[in-house]
């Protein structure tokens, strides 16, 4: 049982390792030749080239899922996501990216929840909204006045959010594994791609050092399309969906550390603050401070 855990905790912390490493090296794509569509190209081809056998297995549409909910996981977590992600990372710091995008998922869950299904936010859950509301506007104010404008970034992984909600959803509704939903939402995003990538005749492939593109196809492709899929999956299944998901709690600080050390971003006293609100903020949000506490209290 506690070897199970262990492989738990491991799985979990490089599922959110490879989050944190795909945000810096998108980010540092940025001062390359690499467009969004070069980086989407190399996210989705590689990635679905890597899980053509279990796409072979299933199809583009599997039985079990309703093509309308795979397409709402393809916008989700697919093309139209990783679009919106990668050209923020080209206009706002790589620390925005971390804690803005992953930070209101959960509330953008709630907020879908209750539109569609009548679910009702907690007291808990409505402490965390405010608190990931406060450290976004900490975020996004200091920029409203920046010449390079990294508040329209920011306001894409606001964006990014709201996507990964409705690929959550879908997700839920699909009945498909971990494995299947990464190989139909990677295929489809690809043959969306291809067309819109060859018409925009925008590329840096030609100009870009072959050891830029390397480094993406591993973070692109490998890593976040595959391993991290992989990773996160085992998490799930070891430790159970709140605590997995109460890691993530550690991708914005990982990322904007790792901006710091690795691409030269300025960490401010302001965005530490805003840093320390939107991670407390998911915490609650996500429900992990209610079920460690429940934990808590059955130990007691």
């Amino acid at each position: 049982m506690r070897d199970g855990r262990l492989l738990g905790i491991l799985a979990a912390l490089t599922a959110i390792s490879i989050w944190a490493g795909w945000q810096i090296a998108t980010r540092h794509s940025a001062s390359t030749s690499l467009t969004p569509f070069d980086l989407a190209f190399l996210r989705y081809g590689v990635a679905s080239l890597l899980l053509a056998p279990v796409l072979l297995r299933n199809g583009l549409l599997p039985r079990k899922a309703n093509p309308w909910t795979i397409a709402a996981m393809v916008a989700g977590a697919g093309l139209p996501f990783g679009l919106v992600a990668m050209a923020g990372a080209r206009l706002a710091p790589v620390a925005h990216m971390g804690a803005i995008m992953p930070t209101t998922v959960p509330m953008f869950v709630m907020l879908l929840g209750a539109l569609w299904f009548g679910e009702r936010a907690t007291r808990v859950h409505l402490v965390g909204f405010a608190l990931i509301l406060a450290g976004v506007a900490a975020i996004i104010g200091p920029s409203l006045g920046d010449a390079a404008g990294s508040w329209r970034g920011d306001l894409l992984f606001v964006c990014g959010g709201a996507l990964w909600a409705v690929y959550t959803f879908g997700i839920r509704q699909s009945g498909l594994t971990g494995w299947q939903a990464a190989a139909v939402l990677n295929a489809w995003s690809f043959l969306l791609l291809l067309p819109i990538w060859y018409l925009s005749g925008d590329s840096g492939f030609l100009t870009a050092p072959w050891q830029e593109l390397a480094m993406q196809v591993l973070w692109q492709g490998v890593l976040s399309g595959v391993v991290g899929i992989a990773a996160y999956s085992l998490a799930v299944r070891r430790l159970g969906v709140t605590v997995a998901a109460a890691f993530s709690a550690l991708v914005p600080a990982m990322s904007s550390f790792g901006g710091m050390l690795l691409l030269g971003e300025r960490l401010t006293p302001l965005a530490i603050g805003a840093l320390v609100l939107v991670t407390a903020g998911f915490l609650f949000a996500s429900g992990a401070v209610g079920a460690l506490a429940g934990v808590g209290r059955r130990r007691g």
